[in-house]
């Protein structure tokens, strides 16, 4: 399958998931996370992707869970895991620290525009030489976040 291809159907099923959860704004945002605590082993390796409908700072300001989607990227070159329907709590974020609690470990959070989040999930693989034991994971999920991304559903 194309790259383009994967990365629209990516797009999509991100939608999906996300008009699944009860999530009304059509616009997607996405941060890369960086690892507030001390990491464990090569955990600083795998920077989290957080996908939402709504922002980090307006989640929080709801006082309102939200549904979002995680992708465990290696080096933000390649994704590892992908991961939807995941539950953030609304107290999980402090905005005015730009702080997220995501399972159990904290992060600090950076927004990141639509071509950075487009050059990731068109290329899943990425460029860095790594082993894996399994294919990039869910490439229906890739495309609907792709679709999300360009500013479909």
């Amino acid at each position: 399958m194309k790259p383009g291809l994967v990365a629209l159907l990516a797009l999509v099923v991100l939608g999906n998931a996300l008009d699944a959860a009860g999530e009304a704004s059509a616009s997607r945002h996405a941060y890369y996370l960086f690892l507030a605590d001390v990491p464990q082993g090569c955990e600083d390796c795998y920077v989290p992707l957080l996908v939402a409908r709504q922002t980090l700072e307006e989640v929080a300001a709801s006082g309102r869970d939200a549904m979002i989607v995680l992708i465990t990227t290696y080096e933000r070159d390649s994704i590892w895991k992908l991961e939807q329907n995941v539950s953030l709590a609304a107290a999980a974020v402090a905005a005015r620290d730009r702080i997220v609690r995501v399972r159990g470990r904290r992060y600090r959070y950076q927004e990141i525009g639509a071509a950075e989040a487009l050059r990731l999930l068109e290329k899943p693989e990425g460029s860095i030489p790594i082993h894996r034991i399994t294919g990039v994971p869910d490439k229906k999920l890739l495309e609907d976040l792709i679709a999300a991304s360009r500013g479909g559903k």
